[in-house]
């Protein structure tokens, strides 16, 4: 198996882990206050998701580029990466809960869609020596 499709997973996973935190937090701030309180803030997790994703998802880029060289899936990806780093440097205290949970969500989509694609084109190509 390709490493390029172990990393598409991996940020699939950690774009799925985003888009529940951002319909989630919101939720159980909202109704378990202590939850804040226990789990940090908002904008620290997005600092830790960065790290991860970001990271993550170059590779997987990267790698199944070599393979499928469709530069679109990349493109996406990149964009959506741009999204969710906007949301997290520039969301918290400046835009409104919501907006900020939109943008964040969309990007997580974009960047989730663009892993998938990534992952299908690779599957398709890669051929055993």
């Amino acid at each position: 198996m390709s490493s390029s499709r172990y990393f598409d997973r991996i940020a699939i996973a950690l774009s799925a882990v985003c888009v529940v935190h951002c319909l989630a937090v919101p939720l159980l701030v909202a109704l378990l206050p202590i939850a804040a309180i226990t789990f940090g803030t908002d904008a620290h997790f997005h600092g830790v998701m960065l790290w991860l994703v970001v990271p993550t998802s170059v590779i997987g880029f990267v790698l199944g580029y070599r393979v499928h060289g469709r530069r679109g899936i990349t493109v996406l990806g990149v964009l959506g990466m741009t999204v969710l780093a906007a949301a997290a440097v520039w969301g918290h205290g400046q835009w409104n809960e919501g907006v900020e949970s939109l943008i964040s969500v969309s990007g997580s989509l974009m960047l989730a869609g663009a892993h998938w694609l990534n992952f299908q084109q690779v599957r398709r190509l890669h051929t055993h020596a």
